[in-house]
């Protein structure tokens, strides 16, 4: 039996508590549960129980931002973590929404339902559940192994030898000599706490790292405690070691001397003296470039001060049955070795993803705020910071999945899925933890990407995640859906060159693309500026192109009264002003646009240079039936009534080929059909242009001799299967308007510039140029005669 939830999350460590507790804080009405491949909750802090284990960051940044840290200690060891993360299940109620050993498989999403069918293994069984949102939170490490590197004889050692990851709980260290393979976090973490009761901890590292001491107290949070509340002092300590671990981190990229200088002066001060800072402190590479290692109250230097450990920088040449041969020649004796050696990565625990039943390749795809999947619908990841707590982000990671489901519920959206650019996905693309750590690099091409730029690329930066997440708009580029595919149109602007201004009061969307001799396009009767974005692409190359939301309809505000042909011409002349562009033009026209080309023509020929009408209204009395019902007023406003199957049936009408007919160009129908002022100008036009009997023949018949007597270049093109008017329109305009050039489109509707794409531009751009050599021979022979004419 499948078990329903609002949102899964998958992991119990201390990403996927948080998640939990935020969610029912931000969204008490949804249902969630927790499963944790683990049979307890804690992940990396359960995990880990090496002699030592404590956080690398201060607990007033790596706690909750909702659970002040009232532990004295700053810097915590493994089991205060744990206890903290158990308490906050135990006071947040989590227990009854906890599902421990489940091993999650596989997720596979279905836009048909819109939900996830997560697979998982418990107890030798297969369960499965499904949900409206997957939150994975297990981070991006195996649990079951860490990294062994291939080590010639390690196994004709005599002692033990172990990995930190799986510390055995019986391993007798006193009064041993330990050597420890490593020079991360975990190995100058063991050796301090191993050199209490060993006899000697050596540290054999290949390449130093920069370490810097840290007190394991906060001396502000001391001076507080008790004088405020808790949750007060909690936030302003917070607030502090927020903005000082940021300090450091900008000063380190931006000022890496001055950064290695103050890591050197203090190993100086605090290290014998004599010991090559040097040679086992000073990394090639910058501070920051990997993870810069935290010893609390300079642990590790007091040890190797007290000649209880020390430091050897060298390369093993092989694991003899006493210890360790170094290349340069020397000799480590060991009781006990231990391979602190790194981590394997594992992107979220290992489980497969699927969107519709295609596989998700997570290593080609790009990362959304540093959280989500291009393409994965309604699905977030849960990556903690590299160069200040982990939970930070994990924080704003979970506030923001908040926010995002009150969107969706809000506005009657059942899925959102981020969508990259092109600009961004065929860009330069990065792995999405740009760390340079070995078990970083040795597994990066396994890590999801990222792109140039937010919100495609995470800067490692709380201030700029804090705007982008906590405050910034949640439709910059993705997509929203309803379950069955009906997938709505983001935010208006997405499309390149896509703003909007402010024309005679009203608002006005419109799009420029390209460069070069200008044209403009008009879209018809209840459709925007997006039925031109296959021509933009086209056409861009040699011209300036511009389409605008005529007033009232797509994105654009309506004018003060009824929508008419005039009205929707009469704002063209301020458009292209606004523009700057003051020369004639030649303008494209399709369907409504067509008669609102000839009508501008008619009211301003000298804006206009040559017509292109796209079967285009004016010429005939016949259209399609929904049009003329459009006439009748009781009729009129039942069919105006958004209806996505209504949708479904004006966009297949529009096109020849049924494939043309997306979900995405359903979804934005719909969604225009939503906008009251898009539906009552296209009321308003109807009932202007047309009756239940079919288009006026009065309007056509004076706007067509006007046009006639104006003597513009003009090109009629139609397509021979058109429903909405059709294809004997041809034949009328021809003869209404004898002088204009035609073409036809064989196997298309309504919408050549659409349906044949290509065709379209070919045919347009070849009558431009004629147009323009007809103009340069006639400029030439003006001035030839004008020449004549002076020489006499």
């Amino acid at each position: 039996m499948t078990e329903h939830i609002d949102v899964l999350i998958v992991g119990a460590g201390l990403s996927g508590i948080g998640a939990a507790s935020h969610l029912q804080r931000q969204r008490p009405a949804d249902s969630f549960v927790i499963l944790e491949s683990r049979a307890a909750v804690g992940g990396t802090w359960d995990l880990f129980r090496y002699p030592g284990v404590r956080s690398d960051s201060d607990m007033y940044t790596l706690g909750y931002s909702f659970r002040p840290w009232k532990n004295a200690k700053a810097i915590a060891d493994g089991e205060s973590i744990r206890e903290y993360i158990t308490d906050t299940v135990a006071d947040e109620q989590l227990e009854p929404h906890l599902r421990l050993n489940h091993r999650v498989i596989s997720a596979a999403w279905s836009t048909e339902s819109a939900r996830w069918t997560v697979t998982a293994e418990h107890a030798g069984e297969t369960v499965t559940f499904s949900c409206r949102f997957l939150s994975v939170c297990s981070g991006y490490y195996r649990y079951d192994e860490g990294f062994t590197p291939a080590i010639d004889g390690l196994d004709t050692f005599d002692g033990p030898i172990v990995h930190p990851q799986h510390w055995p709980d019986d391993l007798d260290y006193a009064g041993k000599r330990v050597v420890i393979v490593g020079s991360g976090a975990t190995a100058v973490t063991l050796v301090p706490s191993l050199a209490r009761e060993a006899q000697h901890v050596t540290m054999l590292q290949r390449s130093p790292t920069y370490i810097a001491p840290v007190p394991s107290r906060d001396h502000l949070a001391d001076r507080l405690r008790g004088r405020l509340p808790a949750q007060a002092a909690y936030t302003v300590v917070r607030a502090k070691n927020i903005a000082c671990s940021m300090f450091t981190y900008q000063l380190s990229r931006r000022r890496p001397e001055t950064m290695k200088g103050i890591l050197r002066k203090s190993a100086v001060a605090k290290l014998p003296a004599g010991f090559a800072v040097d040679t086992h402190l000073a990394p090639t590479y910058q501070p920051w470039d990997q993870r810069l290692c935290a010893i609390p109250d300079g642990d590790l230097y007091r040890a190797i001060s007290a000649e209880k450990a020390d430091i050897v920088t060298d390369r093993i040449s092989r694991v003899t049955p006493t210890g360790i041969r170094l290349a340069s020649g020397g000799d480590l004796d060991a009781d006990i070795i231990v391979l602190a050696t790194g981590l394997n990565l594992l992107v979220m625990g290992g489980m497969t993803l699927s969107v519709d039943g295609r596989a998700v390749d997570v290593s080609r795809t790009l990362t959304y705020k540093g959280m989500m999947l291009a393409g994965v619908p309604n699905f977030s990841l849960t990556i903690g910071y590299t160069n200040a707590s982990w939970t930070l982000k994990a924080d704003l990671v979970a506030r923001y999945v908040g926010r995002l489901l009150g969107y969706l519920e809000r506005h009657h959206y059942d899925y959102v899925v981020p969508q990259a650019p092109t600009s961004v996905s065929s860009g330069a693309l990065v792995s999405l933890i740009d760390l340079q750590a070995g078990y970083v690099l040795r597994s990066v091409d396994q890590l999801p990407k990222q792109g140039a730029h937010a919100p495609w690329r995470l800067h490692q930066n709380y201030l700029r995640d804090f705007r982008l997440l906590r405050a910034g708009r949640l439709t910059d580029d993705v997509r929203f859906g309803r379950r069955g595919g009906l997938a709505i149109p983001p935010d208006p602007l997405a499309l390149p060159g896509t703003a909007t201004i402010t024309i005679d009061g009203a608002r006005v969307r419109y799009r420029v693309t390209g460069q070069g001799d200008p044209v403009l396009l008009l879209h018809g009767i209840g459709q925007s500026l997006d039925d031109f974005t296959e021509q933009h692409d086209r056409l861009s190359a040699r011209h300036t192109v511009y389409s605008l939301d005529l007033p009232g309809f797509g994105y654009s505000a309506r004018r003060p009264g009824t929508a008419s042909l005039a009205t929707l011409a009469g704002v063209l002349p301020a458009f292209l002003d606004t523009m700057g562009v003051h020369e004639p033009v030649p303008v494209v026209g399709n369907s409504l646009g067509g008669a609102v080309a000839m009508t501008f023509a008619a009211a301003h020929p000298e804006r206009v240079s040559s017509l292109v009408l796209v079967d285009s209204a004016g010429f005939g009395s016949e259209v399609a039936l929904v049009l003329r019902l459009l006439a009748v007023r009781p009729l009129a406003r039942v069919l105006m009534r958004p209806n996505a199957e209504n949708s479904a049936r004006t966009v297949r009408a529009v096109f020849y080929e049924a494939s043309l007919a997306t979900p995405e160009r359903v979804a934005h129908s719909f969604a225009l059909s939503r906008r009251r002022s898009h539906a009552a100008t296209t009321l308003d036009l109807a009932r202007e242009l047309g009756t239940f009997r079919g288009v006026r023949p009065q309007w056509r018949a004076a706007l067509l001799a006007k046009v006639r007597r104006l003597g513009i270049p003009t090109l009629v093109v139609w397509g021979d299967h058109d429903h909405i008017l059709p294809f004997s329109h041809l034949a009328a305009a021809r003869t209404a308007l004898p002088d204009a050039q035609t073409h036809v489109f064989a196997n298309t509707g309504h919408m050549p510039q659409i349906e044949r794409p290509d065709e379209f531009a070919e045919v347009l751009e070849r009558f431009l140029a004629d147009h323009d050599r007809a103009n340069s021979a006639q400029t030439a022979f003006s001035k030839q005669i004008e020449n004549g004419m002076a020489s006499t």
